[in-house]
């Protein structure tokens, strides 16, 4: 009898023999897209996966139930095994359509090289379509004054702007936030995989920046599904809790408020004298 194993990210199937299949094996990885998945029974029951080496020699197995899933690379970091086009399809799908799992898989410790590419190749695209779209709706008469404002932008200023200044402005503001976002997180004591685990996280989250490709509404779509997976991404990478990620969001604010509410004080008593 022979169990088929599909994964469930690209649907790559395998058929194995089940008496190769071990009992306390639990989790594989596909050799086509990378990613560890859990495999199921056609009755719904959990299906152990095999030893290494028989699905397609690239699955890897997690033999204690209880033991944390061992992490990998994103399909865009094996993307020389399984193509460049591939590679950011997948990562793309996974990112904002799976991003517990994906995530939750993740390495923590392979480098910023490759996230920082990623995330640079589609922030930078996202980007300039955001951009992009309010320059043809000034050009086109759609918002008053437009003519007379792109009227001082040369040709070559705009190009400028768009491939030089928003790739550059998209990798600072991803080592930026990333280096804030993580210190709040270490006040909240949240941080336990390093900076690099949340620059990772903010990195691949740059695919809903791909949303700003939709005219007018695309930025805002994709601004609030970026954040949505960073907060999911967030969790999962740090293993922590959704409770300490929304107080180190929130963190800021609460930070403002109090200042706020202390410049207030201050005023009150300074004209009340």
């Amino acid at each position: 009898m022979t169990v088929e194993l599909v994964c469930p990210f690209c649907h790559f199937s395998k058929k194995v023999p089940e008496r190769k299949i071990p009992v306390s094996a639990k989790w594989a990885i596909c050799p086509r897209c990378h990613q560890k998945f859990e495999i199921s029974r056609s009755n719904g029951e959990p299906c152990p996966l095999p030893e290494e080496g028989q699905l397609a020699g690239e699955h890897e197995v997690d033999r204690e139930p209880a033991q944390e899933l061992e992490r990998s690379g994103s399909p865009w970091e094996n993307r020389s095994e399984i193509g460049f086009t591939r590679g950011i399809f997948y990562t793309f799908k996974n990112t904002l359509f799976s991003p517990s799992t994906f995530f939750k898989g993740l390495s923590v410790k392979a480098g910023l090289r490759e996230p920082l590419a990623f995330g640079l190749l589609m922030g930078a695209a996202g980007n300039m379509f955001g951009l992009f779209w309010p320059v043809m709706m000034l050009s086109g008469g759609m918002i008053p004054f437009g003519e007379a404002f792109l009227a001082h932008l040369s040709v070559g200023l705009i190009f400028l702007i768009l491939v030089v200044v928003v790739p550059v402005c998209v990798m600072l503001s991803m080592f930026v936030y990333s280096g804030i976002l993580h210190l709040l997180f270490l006040i909240v004591r949240g941080g336990k995989n390093g900076f690099e685990a949340t620059f990772r996280v903010v990195a691949y989250s740059q695919a809903a920046q791909a949303w700003g490709m939709i005219p007018v509404v695309g930025s805002w779509v994709g601004g609030i599904w970026q954040l949505i997976v960073q907060v999911i991404g967030l969790r999962e990478i740090h293993g922590i809790s959704y409770l300490r990620v929304f107080m180190a969001f929130l963190l800021p604010v609460g930070i403002l408020f109090l200042v706020a509410i202390a410049v207030l004080i201050s005023l009150i008593g300074y004209f009340a004298q």
